[in-house]
């Protein structure tokens, strides 16, 4: 399931200053402050390129991310547009020009994992309800279930921005998929196939420890090609004194909180070789996209 915090994404390596991280993270669990935490993470940095978040949930007894209501996707979809010349930069060259330094009591930190990974995704719907997606990636097969957007009421400002749906995943052989592709209704049309680069990195809220998924995907599909910062929620640490357990306000309000962080802070920000990037809230889904490009041609191309 997308959103989902593993270490199995990551390529952590040995861990750093063990001592003066573990010191760190000490002080911050007793005291609550959170430039201890963020002191933590400069520390880490000083060896390792990425791997705080893993570091943190090892320190707390985890060995992946606890999340609730773990059938359901919460997300924020930001259109990126660049803007300069061409070349289109590179997905890890899109993750890179987020920054979220590591000062003061920062609110939100980035684990630059920059796990990325191409593939291509076949959808199936109908009309504008989309029934199934299979994904080809890796040499491996997978169907993903989604359903429409479901409402919130949490009276937060800008939820809207938050986009909840139920989504099923899970790894599937060439029988499974054949069973699950005939036993659609009938009514349930092919709509078409893209290909998908995506990229993903973690953000830390240091004030409830919930991490979200921070993902740039750029999907092709004929005569088209979609750009997006995708923002998933993606589980917690457990021990921060902010968190309150299957609060959904919560999430949306630190999920709209990230995404007002991305925008005002990298609106029109470099990328490289002289792009910089616009961003603006989008509500387009992948279906969507593929359903609006032009005739079915090969998406692998």
């Amino acid at each position: 399931m997308g959103g989902c915090y593993e270490s199995s994404r990551s390529s952590y390596v040995a861990p750093p200053r063990r001592d003066n991280v573990r010191s760190s993270l000490d002080a911050f669990f007793s005291t609550h402050d959170r430039t201890k935490l963020v002191a933590a993470c400069r520390e880490h940095e000083h060896e390792n390129a990425s791997g705080f978040i893993k570091q943190l949930l090892t320190y707390r007894g985890c060995t992946e991310a606890p999340k609730e209501f773990p059938e359901i996707e919460y997300e924020v979809k930001l259109a990126i547009e660049p803007k300069g010349f061409e070349p289109d930069p590179s997905i890890k060259q899109y993750l890179d020009s987020f920054e979220f330094p590591p000062t003061g009591a920062a609110r939100f930190l980035k684990d630059p994992v920059n796990a990325i990974a191409e593939g291509v995704n076949h959808f199936f719907g109908e009309g504008l309800e989309e029934h199934l997606v299979l994904i080809e990636k890796g040499g491996k097969m997978y169907l993903k279930e989604k359903s429409q957007p479901l409402p919130l009421d949490t009276g937060v400002p800008y939820e809207h921005l938050v986009m909840k749906r139920t989504e099923l995943r899970c790894a599937a052989s060439m029988d499974e998929v054949l069973t699950k592709v005939a036993g659609l209704k009938k009514d349930v049309d092919y709509v078409g196939a893209l290909r998908k680069e995506k990229g993903d990195a973690f953000i830390l809220d240091t004030t409830d420890g919930r991490i979200y998924s921070f993902t740039v995907t750029r999907a092709h599909a004929p005569g088209r090609i979609q750009r997006q910062l995708e923002i998933e929620y993606a589980g917690f640490v457990p021990g921060f004194l902010g968190f309150e357990k299957e609060n959904e306000t919560q999430i949306v309000a630190g999920m709209v909180e990230l995404a007002k962080h991305v925008v005002v802070l990298h609106q029109n920000a470099p990328i490289a070789n002289g792009v910089t990037m616009q961003l603006k809230p989008t509500d387009e889904r992948k279906y969507d996209f593929v359903r609006n490009a032009t005739p079915l041609l090969d998406a692998r191309k």
